[in-house]
């Protein structure tokens, strides 16, 4: 009876233990990572103030109608023709976001990090601060 009991709480402890690392590590475990397709935005993208220092737009080399920029709220993906195959990476390696994205413009909700997007067949290192 006392192994079936110390047996218990040590289960018990690891199971918590685990779940404590498992909160403290990754932030991303717990985030769905959804993308939001925007419309109506004729003159550009949306910004707001503490987006002043955003890194410039960069377009996919070898493939003109795909740019993306990042601000301290997400990645903004902008796509004038064609179907794309997108990937987003944490810096831990993590996949956040996998699909196809067709023509339109889109935002990648993230936290403030250093991601890697790889869209078709070429990957970039994307910096949201």
């Amino acid at each position: 009876m006392k192994k079936t009991i110390t047996l218990l709480v040590l289960l018990i402890s690891v199971v918590t233990l685990f779940a404590q690392s498992a909160a403290k590590g990754d932030l991303h475990a717990a985030t769905p990572f959804v993308v939001v397709r925007l419309d109506g935005l004729q003159n550009g993208w949306p910004k707001g103030d503490n987006d002043a220092a955003t890194a410039p737009t960069v377009i996919v080399t070898g493939n003109e109608s795909v740019s993306f920029s990042a601000t301290t709220s997400g990645i903004f993906i902008t796509i004038i023709d064609g179907t794309n195959k997108i990937k987003l990476f944490a810096l831990t390696g993590q996949l956040l976001f996998n699909g196809d994205l067709t023509q339109g413009r889109f935002f990648i909700p993230t936290k403030q990090g250093i991601y890697f997007l790889r869209i078709n067949n070429k990957s970039f290192k994307v910096i949201c601060k």
